[in-house]
């Protein structure tokens, strides 16, 4: 039986006497709650947390994730991913049967596909990419290399650890951090699990492939360059749409709804040498913008793919704050 309302409001209340807040991901809950004096409210507040944790944990195991999944690669053809000769299966083809923690459907926020090959859009957004995201770039400043650079870290391990010195900063409780942690994870989480599935319905080809077999794409106005490579290596799953965009505005729409406002300043790491070892940000919509632009300058993703990336995570952000994490009466 979970604690009675009151019990939780004591444990709340011991809470909330410390400055605990943990600065790294991986800080345990013994090491986070040490400063909070033992009382009746912290035993009450341990024994909430491991209950509503078991609880949650037993809600999502046969959520999917750690099961395999057989997935056919289509057959090639142009405009299709297909794998880089080296590299082993596709990734994460197992989250396209995920259950959602918070949405009703994968398909849910669906932003309809990539351009087609003969839209104008497209041959505007393959010529940007072939210029600015090529390894040898002669177009792509200094400056915006270190911006690619930077975005090729883990970014749930920068978000995550970004969060918590935010918590830190803005003099976060114990409980209002977790509370932050999990309204942006649950809307990360939910928008990996909804980008991964658009992923592996569109099936679109990652710059990688599609620069130098442009001229199988039927449309003159792209021009097939068969030497062209990207900044750094591509990641091992389609190119639409772009993951970086909708995990981080989707994290970025959490983190509003939890302060209230978008224009809060906050800072991001990242430890992947010859980037700039942080950015500072004005607001999180900052951020979505950077990584956005960061992902073509890497030469990763075409201009549509994070704009409809970002999308897909705004709305699944907006979708967890009016649905979940409401007053409790």
């Amino acid at each position: 039986m979970l604690p009675s309302r009151t019990r939780i409001r004591t444990a709340r209340a011991s809470l909330k006497t410390s400055n605990s807040v943990p600065t790294c991901s991986t800080t345990p809950a013994r090491v986070a709650t040490r400063k909070v004096p033992e009382s009746a409210g912290k035993a009450d507040g341990l024994a909430f947390g491991k209950e509503v944790a078991e609880r949650f944990l037993a809600s999502r195991a046969d959520d999917g994730h750690d099961k395999a999944v057989d997935i056919n690669v289509p057959a090639p053809a142009a405009g299709v991913w297909q794998q880089t000769p080296g590299f082993g299966p596709p990734l994460l083809t197992n989250w396209t049967k995920v259950k959602p923690m918070a949405l009703k459907t994968l398909t849910q926020f669906d932003g309809g596909g990539p351009y087609k090959l003969n839209d104008r859009k497209w041959v505007q957004d393959y010529n940007e990419l072939k210029s600015v995201g090529a390894r040898h770039s002669t177009t792509r400043t200094p400056a915006q290399t270190a911006q690619a650079l930077f975005w090729t870290d883990h970014d749930l391990r920068q978000w995550n650890d970004g969060m918590l010195n935010l918590a830190v900063g803005r003099g976060l409780d114990l409980v209002q951090t977790a509370r932050m942690l999990a309204m942006a994870h649950v809307s990360g989480g939910d928008a990996m699990i909804a980008g991964f599935e658009a992923k592996y319905h569109y099936w679109f080809w990652r710059p990688r492939r599609a620069i130098p077999l442009a001229d199988t794409d039927g449309n003159p106005a792209t021009l097939a360059d068969p030497t062209w490579l990207p900044l750094r290596t591509t990641p091992n799953h389609p190119e639409y749409p772009a993951a970086h965009a909708f995990h981080s505005s989707a994290l970025a729409a959490a983190l509003r709804a939890f302060f209230g406002t978008d224009k809060v300043t906050f800072t991001l790491d990242s430890r992947v040498p010859g980037a700039t070892s942080t950015r500072n940000y004005g607001s999180f919509h900052d951020a979505v913008k950077d990584v956005n632009l960061a992902r073509t300058l890497a030469g990763f993703h075409f201009r549509n793919s994070c704009e409809e990336g970002s999308q897909l995570g705004r709305d699944v952000g907006r979708y967890v704050d009016e649905h979940y994490f409401q007053p409790v009466p």
